[in-house]
């Protein structure tokens, strides 16, 4: 544009000089060209010259605004910008759609001359994997990898889901982990981390990051209740009988996790009932009948119930006792029927387990009950209603297959 402007202020000086030579007479201008001679007075050449220069100028300038910014390429630039926006915002509802294949194909191919390559290439990459093309997934992520180096946090993080979706929480962890000391607080980083160490069973691990889970708002208060209970209760149900260890080192992890657990979750009937059925397995039966007594006195529910009926105790008769207690408040409870009909088969009060585990076939018939009562009428040399209770027992099953 300056260069415009020197030739311009040039031409008028040469055009001003001109006139001034002029004022020393008239003159005449002569042109030729091959046979043809053109001849006009100084004044008319002048002319000529100033608004040939003007026109050329205005030209110049015209093809300039045509071909720059606020003309036709312009507009060509911003038809073609618009064309690959209305792909990305068409994969973008394809994707919505749950059209993976379409969404993955559009959204690709029009990246990189989108307005939003990065966006463009997540989502083509989160498509290709909810159509389970997992290699295309990971190949869309690498290529926003090395195009766009800033992304690569972004990129990694969806590398690593794709490998969730996979169920390979092993590769996921690798990447990560590898992210993970430069970005601590991720919420989405944190969530895919308690996601594969879930995947991979160590509640150990999953138990470490709820703290920061809970801390940095990863997950809603309700999702971290559930994982929080999730998490302990497998915490307490992986403790192996089996191995080297002793039955008194076998106690002391037991009581070491039951420690790790807040003091809010110890009272969750779920929990409780994980840390129960553990206490029989390191044969700590009786701590795990007070314990049992304690949570239903406290809250009733139906799983620490049937686990009181299935105690192997030292002392049956208590324990009969104190579920007979529970029966004036609980008449109802087919499954306070069941547990008292087996303690008393286990006392073998043939009569009374008879008596609760009819009441519990009727209350609400289930193969189990069906067994123990068919078992009950056996031993009394009932053969006859023992095989009919039996019979029905196995009809109740396939109704409710």
């Amino acid at each position: 544009m300056r260069k415009l402007l020197l030739l311009l202020v040039l031409a008028l000086l040469m055009g001003a000089l001109a006139v001034w030579v002029l004022q020393f007479g008239i003159g005449y201008v002569l042109l030729s060209f091959a046979e043809f001679t053109i001849e006009m007075s100084a004044w008319t050449g002048l002319l000529i010259y100033v608004a040939a220069t003007v026109l050329l100028f205005w030209l110049l300038l015209t093809w300039r605004w045509i071909m720059g910014a606020g003309g036709f390429r312009s507009w060509w630039r911003n038809r073609r910008s618009a064309r690959y926006q209305n792909q990305t915002a068409e994969g973008l509802l394809l994707f919505a759609g749950d059209d993976w294949q379409e969404a993955a194909k559009l959204l690709s191919q029009s990246a990189d001359k989108s307005s939003m390559p990065v966006v463009n290439l997540l989502f083509a990459a989160r498509a290709a994997a909810d159509n389970e093309q997992f290699d295309q997934a990971r190949q869309i992520l690498q290529r926003l990898k090395m195009a766009y180096p800033k992304s690569s946090f972004m990129a990694d993080k969806a590398l690593a889901e794709t490998y969730l979706l996979q169920e390979q929480p092993e590769e996921a962890l690798k990447i990560l982990q590898g992210v993970y000391a430069e970005n601590p607080r991720d919420k989405a980083l944190l969530r895919l981390l308690a996601d594969a160490h879930y995947l991979s069973h160590d509640w150990a691990a999953v138990q470490k990051m709820l703290r920061d889970l809970k801390r940095f708002h990863a997950v809603s208060e309700q999702d971290l209740a559930s994982l929080e209970q999730d998490v302990y209760c497998n915490l307490l149900d992986s403790l192996v009988v089996e191995g080297s260890d002793s039955v008194r080192e076998k106690q002391a992890q037991l009581e070491n996790i039951w420690c790790l657990i807040p003091r809010k979750q110890q009272r969750d009937p779920l929990i409780i009932a994980s840390y129960a059925a553990s206490l029989g397995r390191v044969q700590l039966v009786e701590k795990q009948q007070a314990l049992v007594i304690k949570a239903l006195n406290r809250q009733w529910h139906p799983l620490l119930v049937t686990q009181f009926g299935e105690l192997e105790s030292a002392n049956p008769e208590k324990q009969l006792m104190v579920a007979e207690k529970w029966f004036g408040q609980h008449s109802e409870d087919a499954d306070l029927l069941l547990a008292l009909g087996r303690i008393c088969q286990r006392l073998q009060f043939w009569g009374k387990a008879k008596d609760y585990l009819t009441a519990a076939v009727a209350l609400r018939p289930s193969v189990q009950a069906s067994i123990y009562l068919a078992t009950v009428l056996e031993k009394i040399g009932d053969r006859q209603a023992s095989a009919e209770v039996y019979k029905q027992g196995l009809l109740s099953t396939l109704k409710s297959e």
